[in-house]
C-alpha cells in the first residue's frame, strides 16, 4: 500500500475533525477523495503530509511512519499541489518549478544543468514551456495551478497529494490535468490522492474513491463498485444520482435536474406526436 491509516483522530482544537479514520490507498493508483466542504478532506491531506499531528492513530507512506520523519525525508516521499500558493517574492516560473529539487540537493547547493533540463521537460509535459520566464505572481489562477503541478511532478516523489487542483482551472484544463495525472501514474507508478468537488471527475479518472462525511469514511473502494446512487447520496446528499448521457456515458447529476430533463423530453415527444397528427 502507498498509504495506510489506522485509528486516525485529528483536528485543530477540542473537537476533532477526523474521527477514527481507517483507510488505505493502493500503490500506482489515482484515488479520489470526495465529500462536502468541511468533511475533513484537506485535514486528512495535512495529516498525511505531517503538517498536522494526529491526536491518535498512525499514518504510513510507503511503509514509513510520517510522524517519525524529517521534513526533508517527507519531501522525498510526498509532493503537494495545494489549492493555491502565493509567493512573497515574484519568482520566474522556472525557479518556482526548480524549488521542487530542494529535497534532492545538499545544503546551499543550487540546481545544475541536468536539473534545469529536467524542469524544462516537465514544463513541456504540463504544457507551460512558454511561461518559463514569466513572473509567477502575475499569472492567472489557472496558470499558477499548472505551475504547481509541474513543480510537484519535477519533485519526483512516489506519492502526490493534490488538494482541489482543479479549483482555478477551466473545463478543458480540468480534464487535461486529470488526463496528465492518469498518464503519469501509469508511466511512472506514482500514487496520487486527489480531493475533488466534482464527482464526475472522480468517476472518469480515479481508480479508487474514498468518500468522507463529517470526518468519517462513508465508503471506499474501486470506483466502478462504489460510484452508485446509494453511496453518492450517503456522502453528498439526497439530491444527487447517477444517470447516463445520450451517448451512454455515466454522469452524476442533481436529481431535480434529471426530473426537469425527463419532463422536457416527455413534453417534446408529445409535441412531436401532436404535430404529426
Amino acid at each position: 500500500m502507498a498509504i495506510e491509516i489506522t485509528g486516525l483522530t485529528a483536528g485543530y482544537g477540542r473537537e476533532p475533525v477526523l474521527k477514527e479514520i481507517n483507510t488505505w490507498v493502493s500503490q500506482g493508483r489515482i484515488c479520489g477523495l470526495l465529500g462536502h466542504n468541511g468533511s475533513g478532506k484537506t485535514t486528512l491531506m495535512n495529516c498525511i503530509n505531517a503538517i498536522i499531528k494526529p491526536d491518535r492513530g498512525r499514518i504510513t507512506v510507503m511503509g514509513k511512519d510520517v510522524n517519525r520523519l524529517s521534513r526533508v525525508q517527507i519531501a522525498q516521499l510526498i509532493s503537494v499541489v495545494p489549492q493555491s500558493s502565493y509567493s512573497v517574492f515574484d519568482f520566474p516560473v522556472l525557479d518556482m518549478v526548480l524549488m521542487g529539487s530542494v529535497a534532492r540537493l545538499k545544503a546551499w547547493a543550487s540546481p545544475g544543468k541536468s536539473e534545469r533540463q529536467k524542469a524544462y521537460k516537465v514544463m513541456a509535459e504540463v504544457g507551460i514551456s512558454e511561461l518559463a520566464s514569466a513572473q509567477y505572481n502575475k499569472l492567472s489562477g489557472g496558470q499558477q495551478q499548472m505551475v504547481l503541478l509541474a513543480r510537484a511532478l519535477y519533485q519526483d516523489t512516489p506519492l502526490m497529494l493534490l488538494d482541489e487542483p482543479n479549483s482555478h482551472l477551466d473545463f478543458c484544463n480540468q480534464h487535461r490535468m486529470m488526463e496528465l495525472m492518469k498518464r503519469v501514474v501509469k508511466q511512472h507508478g506514482v500514487t496520487a490522492l486527489i480531493t475533488l468537488h466534482d464527482p464526475n471527475l472522480a468517476l472518469y479518472y480515479c481508480d479508487e474513491i474514498i468518500m468522507l462525511k463529517q470526518g468519517r469514511i462513508v465508503i471506499q473502494g474501486l470506483t466502478e463498485k462504489i460510484m452508485n446512487d446509494t453511496h453518492l447520496r450517503q456522502a453528498l446528499g439526497e439530491n444527487i444520482q447517477l444517470d447516463a448521457t445520450s451517448a451512454g456515458l455515466p454522469v452524476v447529476v442533481p436529481r431535480n435536474l434529471c426530473d426537469c430533463l425527463t419532463h422536457e423530453l416527455e413534453m417534446r415527444e408529445k409535441e412531436m406526436v401532436r404535430s404529426a397528427m
